[in-house]
């Protein structure tokens, strides 16, 4: 979706108000992290708590790109703020897919969401963009410790992010445009590793120049 369709889709949405932050953890049953989690305010700054097992929680900040920030405020207001929140868990039995905790913050209070999994597409479209955005920080934090101490590893963690992008498992393409630009100017980066992150890149950049 273009980010013309997403600011529409905004602006269609029945007015409601505004929120200050909005903070989306999620637990993990199994794998290398046991807990996710994300806090977001609607300029698009951002912070993420990431805890992998055994392991101190590292923290980061980061900003969404104008679309990253357009689908925030869309998948946010397609929920209606959160209102039916406690009704988001489904009734039928699921595996443990990873406990989701959703609180927005607002003027007037504090609406919260707990939830396993959900039959609401709009629900599913806010955990898939969050969830999205989760696996992005995790790429991030550790393309970011590759060019620093382990720069042969770059290309397979080059390989890793592209076939996430392919199959639409990043909440905001858009911002990885620093990170791209970052490895393709690095000269201690392998040079194949370099026109990868710009041909990367240039991919991304494809769809913004058509809009």
């Amino acid at each position: 979706m273009t980010l013309a369709a997403i600011l529409l889709l905004v602006i269609l949405q029945p007015q409601q108000e505004p929120f200050t932050r909005l903070t989306y953890c999620r637990e993990m049953p199994r794998g290398l992290y046991e807990k996710q989690c994300l806090a977001v305010t609607p300029d698009g700054a951002g912070e993420s708590q990431l805890k992998r097992r055994g392991s101190d929680q590292v923290q980061s900040t980061f900003t969404l790109s104008s679309s990253g920030r357009a689908k925030l405020l869309s998948v946010i207001a397609a929920t209606n703020n959160l209102e039916d929140g406690k009704n988001y868990e489904t009734k039928k039995k699921v595996a443990d897919l990873g406990r989701k905790h959703v609180s927005l913050e607002m003027s007037s209070g504090t609406r919260e969401a707990d939830f396993n999994y959900s039959d609401l597409k709009e629900v599913n479209a806010l955990s898939a963009f969050f969830d999205g955005l989760l696996n992005q920080q995790t790429l991030t934090l550790d393309m970011e410790t590759a060019i620093r101490y382990e720069r042969l590893s770059v290309p397979e963690r080059l390989d890793q992010l592209e076939s996430e992008l392919k199959v639409s498992r990043i909440g905001d393409p858009e911002a990885l445009i620093p990170l791209l630009d970052k490895i393709a100017q690095d000269q201690r980066v392998l040079d194949y590793a370099r026109q990868h992150a710009e041909q990367i890149k240039n991919r991304l950049l494809m769809p913004v120049k058509g809009k």
